[in-house]
């Protein structure tokens, strides 16, 4: 009996050890993704307050399955998941729209180190936006205006100018197309984006104005315009693997390996 009851007493003991030993790493791990969780919603916050952006949600992040105790001794995170709302304002006080903001965005990553905490590293990430089209709307307008100042003295290029003003610009998903208004629906110029060799091209439909073929000029201005605008609402660094058309926004699909979290110039991951 004596020998029985010591046997039970080194059992509860050892049972105690393994219960504490289980809390303190279920702490531990609870604490680790509240911290990054929200590092990630207050570097979120710092950015959009920056650029003078209201924020009505916050960001998620999600770890999977593996332990970020154990990521934290091997240095490396086996998947990170990152949803962020989109923070895009379009004002239209004067003339020309201001943009503030960003598009909303998924960023899954995949064996991200982290030995260096200033310079994360993913191993690969893959990005999703969807780029709304009063954004690229805006975006036209702007550098098309920045090249209307640019100080071309050629008089048929500044009337044409003049003339060929972008109103509208409608996502088409039944034709895979952007299509773009001139001058309240005097024509009507159809694009199709496609990915090539890892960046973004189009394909320009025909187009008319006033019964006249629409200027190749115009049609270069116009896809030099929207090329900046969907290279703006992305990360630089990354590549284009796939461009969608939904109704009232495009969605960009863009992949990129050994990617330094620090290079990632859309602002969407601000914080991590």
């Amino acid at each position: 009996m004596p020998r029985s009851s010591g046997s039970s007493l080194v059992w509860k003991f050892l049972v105690g050890i393994l219960v504490a030993i289980l809390v303190v790493l279920l702490v531990a791990e609870f604490g680790l993704r509240w911290f990054i969780g929200n590092q990630l919603r207050d570097g979120f916050r710092e950015d959009a307050q920056a650029n003078g952006v209201a924020v009505t949600e916050d960001p998620s992040i999600s770890f999977g399955a593996t332990p970020l105790v154990f990521s934290v001794l091997t240095g490396n995170v086996k998947s990170v998941d990152i949803d962020t709302p989109s923070t895009l304002e379009i004002l239209h006080q004067d003339a020309l729209p201001e943009i503030k903001g960003q598009p909303a965005a998924h960023l899954s990553l995949t064996d991200l180190s982290i030995s260096d905490p200033n310079n994360p590293v993913a191993a690969s990430l893959r990005a999703v936006s969807e780029v709304p089209d009063d954004y690229l709307l805006a975006t036209v307008q702007i550098s098309m205006a920045e090249q209307m100042d640019s100080g071309d003295t050629n008089v048929g290029a500044q009337l044409m100018q003049q003339l060929i003003k972008v109103t509208d610009i409608t996502s088409n998903p039944s034709e895979n197309t952007i299509d773009v208004e001139f001058t309240d629906g005097a024509a009507q110029l159809r694009l199709r984006p496609v990915p090539q060799d890892g960046a973004l091209s189009f394909e320009a439909m025909g187009a008319t104005l006033f019964g006249f073929d629409l200027p190749e000029q115009v049609t270069t201005m116009i896809t030099d315009s929207l090329k900046q605008s969907l290279s703006e609402a992305t990360s630089e660094g990354m590549r284009l693997d796939n461009v969608e058309v939904l109704d009232n926004a495009v969605r960009l699909t863009l992949t990129g390996n050994n990617v330094r979290l620090s290079e990632v110039s859309s602002g969407t991951i601000s914080g991590l």
